[in-house]
């Protein structure tokens, strides 16, 4: 594993795993969850970043700033600096930005910085997330008990639409307690009114942590959706 720093800062890296042998041209990008809290880091999608890696594909996994001491917009300021050091250090066409709930939050609002978005249970609606206590009240212990409509807007993906990525699939629970499938809907339907370049699956049984586990078969389909929409 390489590890490299895209800011000047211990808390800023991407780890950086190559298979023994490359075989797949394009470069995966994780992002992962935790709901802005810094007890959960990029070791939770860890199982992600060695199913792409055996499949023979580069793999980075990016280490964001969050938490009390790192107000937002400084996650997805983050985010983009370290997605712009992968392009000048791994450049190629074809990029895959991967993330999972706030990663997915993050994924899609940098979404224009790449073609293809794959989001796994993605928080899109902070509105939302915060009348309804999601999360453990994640959005009032990041964002303050008085953060404003206006503020929780300009983080929330839903309001920055239509997607600008060319390709994006959206995966999602129905079983999820930790991020409601139904903001997920009405993302797809919403962008869905300007235009058509989201795919929505949703996932009986799958509770929200268990979405990131590759044992699953949905994975092998986001193989399948990365290898389809390469060009697009």
């Amino acid at each position: 594993m390489e590890r490299i720093f895209y800011r000047d800062n211990e808390q800023c890296f991407i780890d950086v795993a190559k298979p023994n042998e490359v075989t797949q041209t394009d470069l995966i990008i994780l992002i992962h969850g935790g709901y802005w809290r810094v007890d959960k880091t990029l070791i939770t999608v860890a199982d992600i970043l060695t199913y792409f890696t055996k499949k023979g594909y580069v793999v980075c996994n990016i280490e964001y700033r969050r938490g009390e001491n790192n107000p937002w917009p400084t996650p997805s300021l983050d985010v983009n600096s370290a997605i712009e050091k992968i392009k000048q250090e791994f450049p190629t066409e074809n990029y895959v930005l991967i993330g999972h709930s706030v990663g997915g939050q993050l994924a899609l609002l940098n979404a224009k910085e790449l073609d293809r978005v794959i989001a796994l249970a993605p928080v899109t609606d902070l509105i939302y997330t915060r009348d309804h206590h999601l999360g453990d009240d994640a959005v009032q212990e990041y964002f303050g008990e008085e953060a404003s409509d206006t503020e929780l807007v300009r983080a929330s993906p839903c309001h920055h639409l239509p997607l600008k990525a060319a390709s994006c699939l959206i995966i999602h629970g129905a079983d999820d307690v930790r991020v409601d499938v139904g903001t997920s809907i009405r993302y797809f339907q919403e962008n869905l009114a300007d235009k058509n370049n989201i795919e929505l699956l949703i996932l009986p049984r799958m509770a929200h942590q268990e979405i990131i586990n590759p044992i699953h078969d949905h994975f092998s389909y986001c193989l399948q959706w990365i290898k389809e929409n390469m060009d697009k």
